[in-house]
């Protein structure tokens, strides 16, 4: 499973969801989705743009577990 660590590096950098819309113009129901693991796909354009928001790497956003198979 990959989670997206997007609560974790907003807290690390005091930012808001509504902070974070400004600086990548990304809409806050999507962050929001993102946030909450509800996403089934990242747009590479929207990851570069969190990257570049947060100053960060993709792994730095992105966490993999191994899950045992349903």
């Amino acid at each position: 499973m990959i989670r997206i660590r997007l609560t974790e590096l907003l807290a690390q950098r005091r930012l808001s969801i509504v902070e974070l819309s400004d600086r990548t113009g990304i809409s806050v129901h999507n962050l929001e989705v993102l946030r909450d693991q509800a996403a089934v796909a990242v747009r590479l354009r929207t990851l570069d743009a969190l990257c570049r928001a947060l100053k960060c790497q993709p792994h730095d956003l992105l966490e993999w577990t191994e899950t045992t198979p349903e």
